[in-house]
């Protein structure tokens, strides 16, 4: 299976509205140093019919899915983020006739409630698969298996993912506020992990208590002696690893961790 990087940044992306920094005003200037908000693609191959099943549907959506179609969609929480790109398959867009999408109960719950999701699900643009803690599914090319954790801001759980390949598996947990045991044993069991990455330090931004994630500053200690390959992701524009010349970036590397950056792949 292919893991295809189709963005990195946390939910408000690259530039960040309201903001005058440089990595944000130099992606006004210049299109091409925008960055596109954190999902991936998991594809069975590079033929032109393989399955490809999207991990989050982003803000981003148009421009981050350059295929005529999707087999399916992996929603891990109702966050700005990870749902709201699901309203581009509607009548205004392609039009899609039943497609799946996998989520827990309550997400499924919170679309009910909501328009225009559930105008999404009542005109057949998408079908609604039940997908909660420990049920696995089935794609071409692997497996998926769903583990959640409580995620206190959204006052439920989150989605992770044990990603399955012929040859690996790659744990996928890109928004947490705090790495427990269970994330732990979690990341232990898999071949490669991308993780929450949001911040650098808790004194990167003045309202850290208000949008708390595990800075990876102290992630690279915490993971130090583990065997997985651990890349961090869903980085906030004000992290200085979204950088590539920055010093936070090249002590990563040293300590022999990675960021996932747009455009990349992996393989499992």
């Amino acid at each position: 299976m292919i893991v295809e990087i189709l963005g990195n940044m946390q939910d408000g992306g690259v530039p960040h509205l309201g903001c005058t920094c440089d990595v944000c005003e130099s992606a006004r200037q210049d299109a091409n140093e925008s960055k596109y908000i954190e999902s991936i693609l998991l594809k069975e191959n590079e033929e032109e019919d393989s399955a490809r099943y999207l991990v989050n549907a982003t803000p981003d959506i148009r421009q981050q899915v350059q295929y005529k179609y999707i087999d399916g969609v992996f929603i891990p929480h109702e966050g700005l983020g990870h749902i709201t790109g699901l309203q581009f398959f509607g009548q205004e867009g392609p039009d899609t006739s039943d497609l799946s999408v996998f989520t827990s109960d309550t997400v499924e719950e919170y679309m009910m409630k909501n328009d225009p999701y559930r105008f999404l699900i009542d005109r057949d643009n998408i079908q609604v698969q039940s997908f909660n803690h420990g049920d696995e599914e089935d794609i071409r090319g692997g497996r998926i298996e769903a583990v959640q954790f409580h995620h206190p801001h959204l006052n439920h759980d989150t989605t992770a993912y044990m990603i399955h390949g012929d040859d690996k598996k790659l744990f996928y947990l890109a928004d947490i506020t705090d790495f427990t045991q269970e994330v732990e044993e979690k990341v232990k069991e898999a071949d490669i992990a991308v993780l929450d990455g949001t911040f650098w330090s808790e004194d990167e931004i003045g309202r850290f208590e208000e949008v708390p994630h595990p800075p990876i500053r102290r992630s690279i200690n915490q993971f130090d002696d583990f065997e997985t390959d651990i890349y961090f992701t869903h980085l906030n524009h004000t992290n200085p690893v979204v950088r590539q010349d920055s010093d936070e970036r090249k002590e990563l590397r040293r300590k022999g961790f990675s960021v996932l950056d747009g455009g990349e792949s992996l393989e499992i």
